[in-house]
């Protein structure tokens, strides 16, 4: 009985190799075990993908700060060189 048994896995491991997933893979993994390594590296690479985005949009939010206050600054003195212009015509 234990002879059959490890016959028929030997058959069943044979044949994942010939069809399916077993057959990208020379090695004597299972298809479920490749199915098992691509999901956990997808995993991976999702949640890689998931924490560089975040940065990113951290990374975003800091630049938009800095650009509204470089707008800001640029319209303080935009208004201030019209002030001075406008002080400097009336005394001509």
């Amino acid at each position: 009985m234990e002879l059959e048994l490890k016959i028929l896995k030997e058959k069943v491991i044979e044949d994942e190799k010939k069809s399916g997933i077993g057959s990208l893979y020379d090695d004597d993994k299972t298809s479920h075990q490749h199915i098992q390594l691509l999901k956990t590296k997808y995993a991976k690479m999702k949640r890689d993908f998931d924490l560089q985005m975040k940065r990113l949009d951290k990374e975003t939010l800091k630049v938009m700060g800095s650009q509204m206050e470089l707008n800001s600054q640029i319209k303080i003195m935009k208004d201030q060189n019209q002030k001075l212009n406008s002080n400097h015509l009336s005394y001509d």
